[in-house]
């Protein structure tokens, strides 16, 4: 089974989603 760089580009955006909603609300709630 071929791992293709698409399919590491889209594992990279699912696994940073999360982490950049995380450090906009960590901003806001510092404010």
């Amino acid at each position: 089974m071929d791992i293709t760089t698409n399919q590491i580009l889209g594992l990279l955006i699912i696994a940073l989603i999360p982490a950049i909603l995380a450090f906009r609300l960590g901003n806001e709630l510092a404010k």
